[in-house]
């Protein structure tokens, strides 16, 4: 009798270790199962926002690429005109980007410093 008492024990101790182990399995599978089926009904044919154009009245044809290459020709060949050009580009870039960091300040400061404004 304590033979197949024992043998009973031995029998529901694996069985359980077994359904243990098999559910641990199938939770690690779920958990390692990838989510690609999220993107299944999205439409992909349309352009991500960033590449976008963000002027619509601004296309290829508008920006006469012939005529900005004769104007930086032009300028080019003038060394006096190069530096006027120049300092109106970063202007106009200061002004579009107003943000200034510490290096800027600090040549500002010494461009009134040594007078050379």
């Amino acid at each position: 009798m304590k033979r197949v008492l024992k043998a009973l024990g031995q029998t529901l101790i694996q069985s359980i270790l077994l359904v243990c182990t098999l559910a641990f399995i199938s939770m690690v599978g779920l958990a390692v199962v990838p989510s690609q089926g999220a993107y299944a009904g999205q439409d992909r044919t349309q352009a991500p926002p960033e590449a976008k154009i963000t002027d619509p009245a601004e296309s290829f044809e508008d920006l006469n690429p012939q005529a900005a290459y004769e104007d930086i020709v032009k300028t080019a060949q003038n060394p006096a005109k190069v530096e006027k050009v120049y300092d109106e580009s970063l202007k106009e870039y200061k002004g579009e980007h107003p943000q200034e960091g510490i290096v800027q300040k600090a040549e500002e400061f010494i461009e009134k410093v040594s007078g050379n404004d």
